[in-house]
């Protein structure tokens, strides 16, 4: 499962929580929502993250990025 975060258009933020319903009927697990700026993270199958693209209210669907940082007395390069 890959990382995602679906950003919610601002006809559904309402309904947030019914595009969340519709996220998991298509595979998504949902970690957190966050009604007031129309986020909801979670998980999703890689073959499953271009569906959740389709679902009324979903405005993007983006891979989430890790970013590590060497630890402060790691030697520079």
């Amino acid at each position: 499962m890959i990382g995602i975060t679906v950003t919610v258009d601002a006809d559904h933020l309402d309904n947030i929580e019914a595009v969340g319903a519709a996220l998991r009927l298509r595979g998504m697990r949902i970690d957190q929502v966050h009604g007031t700026i129309g986020i909801i993270s979670g998980a999703v199958g890689e073959a499953e993250r271009t569906v959740l693209e389709s679902v009324p209210g979903v405005q993007s669907v983006e891979m989430e990025t890790t970013i590590q940082i060497p630890p402060p007395d790691a030697d520079p390069q």
